[in-house]
């Protein structure tokens, strides 16, 4: 029976909840893993984390792979191969990345997701997921698109989104809890959802398609682009059209998340209704946070949330600096 104790404390003590024998950040190796630095918010996201995680001892090594499952897989081989005390990790596809986690958690390297989770089924092959409530995301900007529409005088509408890459687990989530909101006004008609790919030219395209589909049916109401880059696409087409924007004008109504600096300006000018707050220099700050605690020898939360808000025109200011990247 002792020996059975000893045996299942060894096992505790290498768990993902663990501290590390050394418990000290310094001079762990993190890799960490993003989708392109080229945009924004993930840029914002990495350079902070590096800064934060570098004063707090670690070595940190960036490697990006623009949304490519293949090549991100190999990326999390690359670091298992090298030892990496630690995985931090933005993944590209939620079902490609499953064998590359599993190899890291056969190897024992602790993994933090951030920007988001993997399905439940999953919770094994990570440590911690640090950051937003996606679906709190959805609901905020559904939430807002009918206070607009209201504002307005609509009860009825048609809506449009357009999301972020599909295939992200985030982009499910929000649309899930934008969905769930909807449910509640039947009258408010989700007419189209389609892939913008988080990149505000397709989705200033794809928003021009959906005003010309939807131009003999009533027309589009409201659109809901999932970034405030996005927005700024389904706002350009709004203008390009010709056609009224925004509450004071009772034109198409934008919402959006996100919580960028396209965002604040656009809702300053009464061209975009609201946002979501998913502030990304907040959210590498608490990463680099929990995970120099980790290694000091506190255990991390399966799921360690940053609170998002919901910002439109009467609360704008209070987060114009920390949206301004």
């Amino acid at each position: 029976m002792r020996l059975l104790v000893i045996f299942s404390v060894l096992l505790a003590a290498l768990s993902f909840g663990a501290g590390t024998a050394s418990a000290s950040p310094q001079g762990k190796r993190v890799a960490l893993l993003s989708m392109a630095n080229t945009n924004p918010w993930v840029s914002a996201w990495t350079s902070t984390f590096m800064k934060d995680a570098q004063s707090s001892g670690m070595k940190v090594t960036n490697v990006t792979s623009p949304y490519d499952a293949a090549l991100q897989s190999q990326q999390v081989d690359d670091a298992i191969a090298q030892k990496f005390d630690l995985i931090a990790i933005e993944y590209a596809n939620d079902q490609a990345i499953i064998p590359a986690l599993t190899r890291a958690k056969a190897a024992g390297v602790p993994i933090v997701l951030w920007a988001t989770p993997l399905p439940k089924q999953h919770e094994d092959l990570f440590m911690s997921y640090v950051g937003t409530d996606h679906e709190q995301l959805g609901r905020d900007a559904a939430e807002n698109l009918v206070k607009a529409l209201a504002a307005e005088g609509k009860t009825k509408a048609q809506v449009a989104a357009i999301t972020g890459l599909a295939q992200q687990l985030m982009v499910q989530l929000r649309m899930k809890g934008f969905h769930d909101v909807l449910a509640k006004y039947p009258a408010i008609k989700l007419v189209a959802e389609e892939d913008g790919k988080w990149n505000t030219a397709r989705t200033e395209k794809v928003a021009s398609e959906l005003l010309v589909r939807f131009n003999g049916r009533g027309g589009i109401d409201g659109m809901f682009g999932m970034a405030d880059n996005q927005a700024t696409g389904i706002i350009q087409a709004v203008n390009s059209a010709g056609l009224k924007l925004g509450v004071a004008n009772k034109g198409i109504v934008v919402v959006a998340s996100n919580c960028m600096k396209d965002g604040i300006i656009h809702i300053n000018a009464d061209q975009q209704y609201s946002t979501g707050t998913q502030v990304p220099t907040q959210e590498a700050a608490v990463a680099a946070k929990k995970i120099a605690e980790y290694f000091n020898g506190k255990a991390m939360k399966k799921y360690e949330y940053v609170k998002s808000y919901a910002i439109t025109r009467q609360n704008v200011q209070q987060f114009a600096a920390a949206c301004s990247y």
